[in-house]
């Protein structure tokens, strides 16, 4: 005889009919204007024999405008929610419509039953659980206690997050691993958190008065609840630190301008070179200008735009700064007082800027 088989999943038309009915429930439950149309074809479809697929097009249809209809609930939670409240019908059980958070309420309550017996130990003290200074079960209760201040937090956060989800119908099984992992992060941010920041200020604030001996004594508990509600705060701490502890080892600062120094004469070249392709593509197109018979004027203009392109400011005649006027031509006389028509450059002539670095006039 074979083996018993696993329960055969059910087809494309089962799993469809039955999230049309159960969002037809709940529409209805929650006072939602439902079409008749819907509720008829769901209705006839449920009568209907199973192997009478012709009507799975209609029913598609119907799930589509259910789906819109019951949003933001999904299809999926709500036909989990109908199975999980089938099978724990009768039976004693934590509260919680789905296994995550019936499980995450255990541990929430074997973290605060933890907390309360770790609490009850003469061990643990505002002057005792220093992991440098204590040993033996002074430092193991201390620690457990630890431990379940931060189980507490992190079941909170991981209880208060998917509480949005179940009031509102969306919870997927499927991120049910991811909360287990934030609540065992959570758990060991808060421990880190506790055992690495000092506390020997507190300590020696809480000689001095009976209230900052109260202070000290729930700092740690509360650090480890703090850790463990907000992990993604404890890492972006440990993260910074990473970061300072990085800055200390870093290269020599000699290396560092070396380096600057070679990537700034890799770009001069790459500049340089950039020139030299475009200084070659305009003596190429010189030589085939005058190879057709350009004109004076068409070569003069040429080799203006490569020298333009080669040193800015050498193509044209702009205006020197601080007014200061324009050389004189050495065939033009220098005088100041002289006619201005004389000193205008004759047709055909290029003017040409001073010299770089020549003195101002003004000096």
């Amino acid at each position: 005889m074979s083996s018993p088989s696993h329960a055969r999943a059910p087809g494309l038309r089962d799993q469809v009919l039955r999230e049309c009915a159960e969002m037809v429930r709940y529409a209805l439950s929650s006072g939602k204007r439902v079409p008749a149309s819907l509720v008829g074809a769901v209705e006839t479809a449920l009568a209907a024999p199973a192997a009478g697929a012709s009507d799975l097009p209609a029913l598609a249809a119907a799930h589509e405008r259910l789906a819109k209809l019951v949003a933001p609930a999904t299809p999926q939670a709500l036909v989990l929610f109908a199975d999980e409240e089938s099978k724990q019908r009768g039976m004693l059980r934590l509260p919680g419509p789905v296994r995550l958070v019936r499980r995450m309420s255990l541990a929430a309550l074997v973290s605060v039953t933890l907390f309360i017996a770790s609490s009850l130990s003469p061990r643990v003290s505002h002057t005792s659980g220093d992991v440098l200074d204590s040993f033996g079960w002074d430092l193991l209760a201390n620690e457990v206690f630890w431990l379940a201040s931060a189980g507490v937090g992190a079941s909170f956060a991981m209880l208060f997050q998917v509480n949005e989800f179940i009031v509102d119908r969306s919870y997927d099984p499927k991120y049910e691993s991811s909360y287990w992992i934030k609540f065992l992060i959570g758990v060991i941010a808060g421990f880190i958190l506790v055992a690495l920041i000092p506390l020997d200020g507190l300590e020696g604030a809480a000689a001095g008065s009976e209230a900052a001996a109260k202070a000290q004594a729930l700092a740690r508990p509360t650090i480890a609840m703090l850790g463990g509600f907000s992990a993604s705060a404890v890492y972006r701490i440990l993260n910074r630190l990473m970061s300072t502890v990085e800055g200390l080892f870093r290269a020599d600062p000699r290396e560092e301008a070396a380096l600057r120094e070679q990537a700034a004469g890799a770009r001069a070249a790459e500049e340089a070179a950039a020139t030299r392709l475009g200084t070659a593509s305009r003596l190429v197109e010189l030589r085939q200008q005058l190879a057709a018979g350009a004109s004076p004027e068409e070569v003069s203009r040429l080799l203006a735009e490569m020298v333009s392109a080669m040193v800015p400011g050498e193509g044209g005649a702009p205006a020197p700064p601080n007014g200061t006027p324009p050389a004189a031509d050495a065939t033009e006389p220098a005088d100041p007082a002289s006619d201005p028509a004389e000193a205008a450059p004759t047709p055909g002539k290029v003017a040409v800027p001073a010299l770089v670095g020549a003195p101002d006039a003004s000096s």
